[in-house]
This record gives structure tokens, C-alpha cells and sequence, in this order.
């Protein structure tokens, strides 16, 4: 044994020692990890449960706002709330904070939520009924009127699109984004080979409810600003953009009260100019950014609130071929969209529109489709939202078209993101941005 044998055993002994230091002092880093890894964990689940209440009451309560704390899961969790902005522009920021505490350690986390309206400009079909609902200018109703609106092979929706009822299919139509409605379709809906195309599939069981008050927000907001303010009342008004300006005839027709060009940004000051009482005619290319309307009144005016597309109404910087294009155009009617009867049409004629178009109460449609002859084809790039499915043609499974247009509708994406000024918005939210801590 001598001295080698102690200093070996020295040695090993040493060796044995700090491997057992470390052995130990790995076993308490990583129960502090543990404890760390557990304490984020808990804040953060706490946090998303808080965040994910706090969802709920948003969405389901738009109103809602009222900040709000408790405990959960050993921790505890504050939600708080800001608004922002008006109209379609409008945000709800929800900021939710949680607590835990892990070793003596205090752990925090947070979660942050946008909400924000959507403009109905988003959908490029929306209608409360599949069905037509035309009616003439003295109140009366087309002959098909009632009857259902049906999608069938050749015809297309290039954008979103939406009924709050059920789609009548048949054939192979093609719809190239997600198709909602309140009820699917049943043996009732559906004829012939039923094959339509569903690009982002489909979904059955969702409303969208239009907001009833926004005729009354509209009217508030449309002369806000008009120098002519007074002569939108009561009579029917005529408008043909020139680019950045607009020539104004009171009556349409005659311009006997009024006659004169002038710049759009000074119809109003809201972005959005209303014709009270009476009907509005549009026509040509305008520039910027505005949305018209016409609303009904009473007694001898009950039938107004008409807007008639006289022309092509397009946009100066085309956002067909420029996507960063800034012109928009909204077109707003509490009754009917009328394209009107031209008899100079003919089967080679276009009429181009580039805007996005709401009827409250009535639909999108072409005057008396039903007699006038064969008209061509309606291009409208933009967005259609409307109470009943306007028809433009009549058409015959074995000859074709009859009477009417044929009709190209695609949508304008920019509208996903923001409508024309004043366009009708939802009152419920939609989750616009998470973040996560």
C-alpha cells in the first residue's frame, strides 16, 4: 500500500466529491427550471382562459366593456379595454395580464386581442333572401317577383358569399371563395346535376344580420357639409362624375334648379352625400374616395330612395389593374339599384361598374329586365349586398338569353380590408389580431 495508495485514494475521494457537488447542484437547477417552466406555464394558461372569457363576452356582447379580475388555477388575471376610432373603423383592444407565483417568484403574462366591425362590403354576393324581389318605381312588383334565385352552371362569385337563407343550386356554378347561409340547401333548392364548385368549401348555419339601424346613422351623416343640401330634399338629383369633379343637375333631367360642376371632396365633408326624398342618377368616372345614397321618405315619396346607374361608373385609377388604387366608390339605396333601360344597347354592349353597392330594402337589378331587349353584359368589379337576389336577364335553358345582360361580378379585394367612406358595417365584431406574450 504505501504512498501511491493514499494519494489514489485521496484522489478518487476527491473526484467522487465534486462529482457528487455537481450531481446535487444539477438536481437544484433543474428543480428551478422546473419550478420556472411550470410557473410560465400556469401564467400564461391562465392568461388565455382570462383572454378566451373575455372573447366571449366581446363577441357576443358588442357593447361590452367593462374591465374585470379574478383567481383561477392558483393565479389571478386582470382584462381591460379600449376602444378606438368610429364607424367601420372602429376598434376594440383587449389587453389581459395574469399572475403566478412559483418559488416566492411573481410570474406574469400577457395576451392582446383587436377586435374590429367589418364593412358588408366584404362579400361579393350577400342577400337576406335567394329570391327577386323587384319592384317598379311605383311599388309594384315584377312579374317574378317572389320567385327564387337560382346559381347554375356558368354562373360565378369570385369573392365571398352569404344568404340568410338557402342557395337554390343547380348544375356545376362556381363560387371561387367560403359560401355561408342560415340553411342548406334542400331537394327543394336543388335541380338537374347537382355540381357546383366549392373552392373554400361551405358552411351551413350562419347568419349575418344586417343592421337595422344604419339607414338612420346614414341619413345623420349624408349632407353633413353640402353646400346643396337643400336641394337634396325632395327632388330627384343627377350626378356625372368628371374625375376629382362632379356636375350636379336638380332635377336629373332638366337641371332647371341646379346645373353646376363642382369638386366631389366638397359634396360632403363625411365622404357621404344623400339624396332625401327622392332618386339618384350616377354615371361616369370618378376619383377619390365617396359613397352616394338615396333614402325613402312618405306619402307621395314612398317609393323613392332609388339610385339609377345611367352609364359606366368607373373608377379613374382602374383597381382591376392596379390593386394599390385609392378611388372607391360606394353606392348606397334604401329601396332599388336600377340599371337604367337604354334601347341603344345591344348584344355587344358593356356597362362597367367599379363600386360597392347596398340595397336596405330592395335589390340590384336591371329596369324591367323581363321586356327590354338583349343589352350586353354587366361588368361589376366591387361588391353586392342586398335584401332579395336582383335579376338582370331572363334566360332559357334551351335558347339562352332572352332579355337583359348577361353579368360578370368579381370581387374587389381592397374591400376585404375597408369599404367605401360611410358603407353599412356590421355592429358585431370579428377578431382582427392575437398576440401572445
Amino acid at each position: 500500500m504505501g504512498k501511491s495508495t493514499i494519494i489514489y485514494v485521496i484522489g478518487l475521494s476527491l473526484i467522487i466529491g465534486l462529482a457528487l457537488t455537481n450531481v446535487n447542484r444539477s438536481s437544484l437547477d433543474s428543480m428551478d427550471t422546473y419550478s420556472t417552466y411550470f410557473g410560465r406555464t400556469m401564467a400564461h394558461n391562465i392568461a388565455l382562459a382570462a383572454a378566451n372569457l373575455a372573447t366571449n363576452r366581446v363577441l357576443f356582447t358588442p357593447g361590452y366593456n367593462t374591465p374585470f379580475s379574478g383567481s383561477f388555477s392558483g393565479g389571478s388575471y386582470d382584462v381591460a379595454f379600449a376602444d378606438t376610432g368610429s364607424g367601420e373603423a372602429y376598434r376594440k383592444f383587449m389587453s389581459v395580464t395574469s399572475a403566478y407565483n412559483a418559488g416566492g417568484e411573481t410570474i406574469r403574462d400577457t395576451v392582446r386581442a383587436v377586435f374590429g366591425r367589418y364593412s358588408f362590403s366584404r362579400y361579393a354576393w350577400f342577400t337576406d333572401m335567394e329570391r327577386n324581389g323587384y319592384r317598379r318605381p311605383n311599388g309594384t312588383g315584377g312579374p317574378y317577383h317572389g320567385q327564387s334565385d337560382w346559381k347554375i352552371t356558368g354562373d360565378s362569385v369570385f369573392g365571398y358569399a352569404h344568404t340568410n337563407s338557402k342557395f337554390n343550386l343547380a348544375g356545376r356554378p362556381y363560387f371561387g371563395k367560403k359560401v355561408t347561409a342560415t340553411n342548406a340547401p334542400t331537394t327543394a333548392n336543388l335541380a338537374g346535376v347537382y355540381n357546383p364548385t366549392f373552392m373554400e368549401g361551405y358552411e351551413w348555419g350562419v347568419s349575418v344580420a344586417r343592421p337595422t339601424g344604419s339607414i338612420a346613422t346614414l341619413k345623420a351623416n349624408a349632407n353633413i357639409g353640402n353646400p346643396l343640401a337643400g336641394y337634396f330634399n325632395g327632388n330627384d338629383v343627377g350626378m356625372r362624375f368628371m374625375d376629382t369633379d362632379v356636375r350636379v343637375r336638380v332635377p336629373y333631367n332638366t337641371g332647371a334648379l341646379v346645373d353646376t360642376v363642382m369638386r366631389i371632396a366638397d359634396l360632403s365633408s363625411t365622404g357621404l352625400t344623400g339624396i332625401l326624398n327622392g332618386d339618384l342618377h350616377i354615371s361616369g368616372r370618378y376619383q377619390g374616395q365617396l359613397s352616394v345614397a338615396a333614402f325613402t321618405g312618405t306619402g307621395a315619396t314612398a317609393n323613392k330612395g332609388n339610385v339609377w346607374i345611367d352609364g359606366d361608373v368607373i373608377a379613374h385609377d382602374n383597381p382591376q389593374t392596379n390593386p394599390a388604387s385609392t378611388d372607391k366608390l360606394g353606392i348606397i339605396a334604401e329601396r332599388m339599384a336600377y340599371i337604367t333601360e337604354d334601347h341603344h344597347r345591344n348584344a355587344s354592349s358593356q356597362v362597367n361598374i367599379q363600386a360597392a353597392i347596398y340595397t336596405h330594402n330592395g335589390e340590384f337589378t336591371a329596369e324591367d329586365f323581363w321586356t327590354i331587349p338583349i343589352s350586353g353584359r354587366v361588368n361589376l368589379y366591387g361588391s353586392i349586398c342586398q335584401a332579395t337576389a336582383g335579376s338582370l336577364g331572363v334566360f332559357n335553358h334551351g335558347h339562352g338569353l332572352l332579355h337583359g345582360f348577361f353579368y360578370s361580378i368579381r370581387h374587389d379585394p381592397r374591400f376585404l380590408v375597408m369599404g367605401p367612406p360611410n358603407f353599412p358595417y356590421s355592429t358585431k365584431y370579428r377578431l382582427v389580431a392575437w398576440w401572445e406574450n
